[in-house]
């Protein structure tokens, strides 16, 4: 008798050769890079700690604060994702389906327990993770944001995994620039906005000190 198991492992066989040699490689190209993505990504803690701060994974309860928080056209119109106004469903689906990705590692930014923010890495086929990260405008101008950047990254580099990792901004974003060079990141191009407006962008590089 065919059980439930032996058909859901028997139906992708069945496509697979009904697949064409260039349509097989591409899957199995597709099903490696999401695989190493994963692994990358769950090479990295769950819970970082510094002086200040927790990262950690979002959860449910921090949509209330999330939503507060990331509808703020101040913040939405200086990132490429972040959409605007931000809804509850915006949240929930962060945390429910983005932050659950395998190419995707955020963490939940908290400061005394509460909500503030996120930093995270998005892990690209072939090339290095990318760091991204906003936080809400109360906690501005507090040297938070430095100190989020440097754990993760800390971390990061404490896997051996990552000898280097990117990042970008706006031109015009000159405290998330100034973010990424105090953590030691390198301009290395300029170049139109992902996101596809008529924005220049600054791209930026990190390598991992030899030391480390």
């Amino acid at each position: 008798m065919t059980t439930l198991e032996d058909d859901d492992d028997y139906v992708p066989r069945r496509r697979t050769q009904l697949m064409g040699p260039a349509a097989q490689t591409k899957a199995l190209a597709e099903a490696a890079a999401k695989l190493a993505a994963r692994r990358q990504r769950d090479a990295l803690p769950h819970r970082i700690e510094t002086p200040r701060l927790v990262l950690r994974a979002p959860i449910r309860g921090d949509v209330p604060d999330l939503v507060r928080l990331a509808d703020n056209k101040a913040i939405a119109e200086k990132l490429s994702r972040l959409p605007h106004p931000y809804t509850r469903a915006d949240g929930i689906g962060f945390v429910e389906i983005i932050a659950q990705r395998a190419d995707e590692r955020p963490y939940a930014i908290t400061l005394d327990d509460q909500f503030i923010g996120v930093v995270g890495l998005t892990f690209h086929a072939g090339q290095p993770p990318e760091l991204g990260y906003w936080l809400g405008e109360p906690h501005w101008g507090r040297g938070i944001m430095s100190e989020a950047v440097k754990g993760l990254i800390e971390a990061a580099f404490a896997t051996h995994l990552f000898p280097r990792i990117k990042g970008r901004a706006l031109a015009s974003n000159t405290g998330s620039l100034n973010v990424m060079q105090k953590a030691g990141f390198v301009r290395v191009g300029e170049g139109p906005d992902p996101a596809g407006r008529d924005r220049p962008t600054i791209y930026l590089e990190l390598e991992q000190p030899k030391w480390s």
